[in-house]
């Protein structure tokens, strides 16, 4: 373990640009190795590390005559190896990016707003001028009324090749939309991206608005695009989806991340005529899909799209899922999922029926069903009424075991070293692995298995139980 890239990385003092490491491949090298390499389908991103020499460091800063959004526009566009990160001292408080500001000199959204250009790239200032308060109402009223239209001169920015966004060491977060890598139109690949990393982001969206005329995706992978991992990043009350997987995708690892109060976190093709979508591929690993108690009675029953998976494949194990409460996945036109070894948790004080048994026979059954047009295999899920904290009790144990069809073992598509660490890490569901997820995913956790860096499990969660919510 080299010193240098350990202080680098860890020490908030230290700039990107400051270490004992001179030039932009021993910094990238380093970023890229701390990180460590995806398992699954997705085990060939490198994003934006070049082992041949060409990586590119880009550190996104403040003040100057560029917008950050901007300069990250400018970073995710072509093919070269960019590791993109944020500035540590100017991104050492909490601080709002946005990309649709790239598009506030368009008088169409102007027009839309009846404001300037200051307020567009504000929108707490253009609610504070136009008499909007509270910040639940100013998010309705700027995102989701009057920048609702689809024939507004914005769509998400697209990321290309060898590209990564490291949110390590900062606080920038992203508001309201996010990225798309690669492109498409009506169904056919337009910009084909590969090798793709985004990891330690946060993404929070303006409230649920279906159909938006902005489709703000958080993360939307299309255009035949393939080998990218999503890692370790935090999803909040988004607009529209997490991670979604369109006009065939392939090739993806979402691993480690936090996805809270998301009515609809994952699509997996978006159309059941697109033969392209059966080249779509998926692995899902030790993601915590958390629906908050107070939001359980609003999205039990539409937090779904875990995934709804067109044609293509999806394999998904020791993932947790705190308070959904029905069709969590939907299975389309031969669509086939490999389900093993995830955890299942709904607070005891959430009961919605007369008795414990009742309850958790209605879950049992109403989890997981809209499989009929589609493949699944299960094994070894389980579900329990826990804390809010996902406390489990243990004498409400139920097993999650639906089927449909045959899947093969996907595991053995992977490589050798992907294999090995299953074999190594995959675990039973039950308190530790719920300890485990709950420590873990998302920008803030601990560093997980894929790190060099990281504790074993056991010391992970000896180090003391994290809130699942």
């Amino acid at each position: 373990m080299d010193a240098g890239c350990v202080e680098l990385v860890n020490n908030p003092e230290i700039g990107w640009r400051e270490s004992s490491l001179t030039t932009d491949q021993e910094i990238v090298e380093c970023l890229a190795s701390s990180l460590g390499r995806p398992i699954g389908y997705g085990e060939n991103a490198l994003g934006g590390y070049d082992p041949g020499g060409a990586s590119h460091l880009i550190v996104i800063t403040k003040g100057g005559a560029t917008s950050v959004e901007q300069q990250i526009l400018d970073a995710i566009a072509g093919d070269e190896h960019n590791w993109i990160v944020f500035d540590k001292q100017d991104f050492s408080s909490e601080t709002e990016v946005a990309m649709y500001r790239v598009a506030c000199d368009e008088s169409a959204l102007l027009t839309a707003l009846g404001g300037t250009a200051e307020q567009c790239r504000d929108h707490h200032l253009w609610c504070a001028e136009n008499g909007v308060s509270g910040d639940a109402a100013c998010l309705e009223e700027f995102f989701n009324n009057r920048l609702n239209n689809g024939e507004l001169p914005y769509r998400i920015p697209v990321i290309g090749s060898n590209k990564t966004i490291d949110g390590r060491a900062s606080e920038a977060f992203f508001r309201f939309s996010g990225f798309a890598i690669g492109s498409d139109s009506d169904g056919e690949p337009v910009q084909t991206s590969s090798s793709v990393i985004l990891t330690h982001l946060r993404f929070l969206g303006a409230g649920h608005t279906e159909d938006h005329g902005l489709d703000p995706d958080m993360i939307r992978s299309t255009g035949a695009s393939h080998d990218i991992w999503i890692h370790k990043n935090d999803f909040d009350t988004t607009g529209d989806s997490a991670f979604d997987v369109k006009v065939g995708a392939y090739d993806i690892t979402m691993s480690f991340n936090r996805v809270q109060n998301v009515k609809r976190a994952s699509l997996h093709g978006s159309s059941d005529s697109r033969e392209i979508n059966a080249q779509i591929a998926t692995t899902m690993h030790h993601n915590a899909f958390v629906t908050t108690d107070d939001q359980y009675l609003d999205l039990g029953n539409t937090g779904r799209r875990v995934p709804l998976l067109r044609r293509g494949t999806s394999h998904m194990w020791n993932n947790l899922f705190v308070n959904y409460r029905k069709d969590i996945m939907s299975l389309r036109v031969g669509a086939s999922v490999l389900f093993q070894d995830n955890a299942f948790v709904v607070a005891e004080s959430l009961q919605e029926k007369s008795s414990a048994e009742d309850s958790l026979d209605d879950l049992q059954e109403g989890l997981i069903r809209d499989i009929e047009d589609g493949n699944l295999v299960t094994a070894g899920n389980s579900l329990w009424f826990s804390t809010s904290s996902c406390v489990i009790n243990l004498g409400t144990h139920r097993e999650i075991s639906p089927s449909s069809g045959s899947v093969d073992d996907l595991a053995s598509q992977y490589d050798v070293a992907s294999q090995a660490s299953i074999e190594q890490q995959q675990t039973a569901p039950g308190q530790a692995l719920i300890d485990y997820v709950s420590a873990t995913a998302g920008k803030y956790g601990a560093a997980p298995f894929n790190s060099p860096w990281s504790d074993d499990q056991a010391t992970v969660i000896s180090a003391g139980a994290v809130a699942c919510q």
